[in-house]
């Protein structure tokens, strides 16, 4: 049982998965602060934190788990539109829609814009970083097990398409540079109604 305990403890607080908790956590403040960046500026901060994020899954383990279960979610269905909106206003005419191949269904192309491939993905790791915060060690084995699952046939390919076509914006996009004008940079700086969501009382 101590044998059992420590693995689970080292697999829990190992380097790899802080560090993947860290950047999954950045990933999301990026995405519940949105109004806090010129739209450049919110591009450019995705592309380099999905980039981020990628890597450390790669690395992020996967415990060996004899019957996965269902995880407790915390992002409401409400709570996702909320997000999918916010991005799709954030990113107006450069808002895309690409296609992609989930792993389980490679013959079946799905099409599917940026904001839907960023808001899938905040909303398994907004999940996920609220059960290892607070959760029993079974509990947040299993949201690794589950988190890690995800990212093998939902969010990574939807991470690397976001990755494509952020990349074309900013270095093939003339457009862009000449829409983020003064007039639409910053054009919040204090709370707002998508910040007020993720606000603990």
């Amino acid at each position: 049982m101590e044998n059992k305990e420590k693995e689970s403890n080292q697999l829990i607080y190992s380097q790899e998965t802080i560090e993947f908790v860290t950047v999954a956590n950045e990933f999301c403040k990026i995405l519940e602060n949105l109004n806090n960046f010129s739209l450049t500026e919110f591009i450019e901060a995705v592309y380099k934190i999905s980039s981020l994020l990628h890597t450390k899954a790669l690395s992020f383990p996967k415990p060996e788990i004899k019957q996965a279960m269902p995880t407790e979610t915390f992002i409401t269905e409400a709570d996702w539109h909320y997000i999918d909106s916010a991005i799709s206003k954030k990113l107006g005419q450069f808002e895309v829609y690409t296609e992609i191949h989930e792993p389980a269904n490679p013959d079946i192309p799905l099409n599917i814009s940026m904001s839907e491939c960023l808001t899938d993905t905040y909303q398994d790791l907004k999940d996920f970083i609220k059960i290892y915060s607070f959760a029993s060690e079974d509990v947040i084995l299993n949201a690794m097990y589950e988190c890690i699952t995800n990212f093998e046939q939902i969010w990574g390919p939807r991470i690397l398409a976001v990755l494509k076509e952020f990349h074309n914006l900013l270095y093939g996009n003339e457009e862009l540079a000449e829409t983020d004008t003064e007039d639409n940079k910053h054009i919040s700086k204090g709370k707002n109604w998508i910040d007020n969501l993720f606000t603990d009382e």
